[in-house]
């Protein structure tokens, strides 16, 4: 009897630490965290950056990480503009953002003039055109017109890297127009904790013992729970 005890104990606590490995089950406080992430800085973001062979688009995806203080994974200029020009321009505090994206881009290529024509000044006057960008130069007055038609796909998935893995969030940043070229990444995502529902049903599997034949046997069901306290 001991030893089938002894057995069922060990198989429970192996699938607990297997499913905490998947599935994360069991996690540090709020305060835990908080000191675990002021142990590492997050300056910088690894983006991993590929071109789409389909369309020869660029894109930058990273995976998407959760922290409990602004400063995860952007730099401390962005922490300045965020708390000194961007909280107040929403007026809300900084500490309220729940999530933030910076996409750096630059945008580089050349145009052929697609007219010239002459002004009222009889000043020559160039056009420059194409789906994303127009520019019109005077001489007249050596200006330079130009407006530009910004076009950027943000796109949030989850994905395993491997069958038993855990699933993890990515995001991808990429704009159709194949002179727009990303460079950087800034991004920060508050990590929300979410109170038990106070009425819960899942599924238990464990050992019950009977008496009779002194003896214990595996038993499976459906429970349900009801939590007194929500914390």
């Amino acid at each position: 009897m001991k030893k089938n005890a002894f057995i069922a104990i060990l198989v429970l606590a192996v699938i607990t630490l297997a499913a905490n490995l998947f599935t994360g089950w069991f996690t540090l406080s709020k305060n835990d965290r908080i000191a675990e992430e002021s142990k590492i800085k997050h300056d910088t973001i690894y983006i991993d950056k590929w071109l789409n062979p389909k369309d020869s688009t660029t894109h930058g995806t990273f995976e998407e990480k959760e922290g409990e203080v602004i400063q995860n994974h952007i730099t401390k200029n962005y922490i300045t503009y965020v708390q000194d020009t961007l909280g107040p321009a929403l007026n809300i505090a900084a500490e309220k953002i729940d999530e933030l994206t910076r996409a750096k881009f630059t945008l580089e290529g050349q145009l052929k003039a697609t007219k010239i024509e002459l002004d009222a000044n009889k000043k020559e006057r160039v056009y420059y055109k194409n789906k994303y960008l127009q520019i019109a130069t005077n001489a007249a007055d050596s200006t330079l017109d130009y407006k530009y038609n910004a076009i950027v796909d943000v796109v949030k998935y989850n994905e395993r890297k491997w069958l038993l893995g855990s699933e993890k969030t990515y995001i991808d940043i990429s704009s159709p127009d194949k002179n727009m070229k990303i460079n950087g990444v800034e991004h920060f995502k508050k990590r929300i904790d979410v109170k038990p529902k106070k009425i819960g049903f899942g599924i238990q599997a464990g050992y019950y013992y009977i008496p009779g034949t002194n003896q214990f046997y595996p038993g499976f069901g459906i429970g349900i729970s009801y939590n007194l306290i929500r914390l």
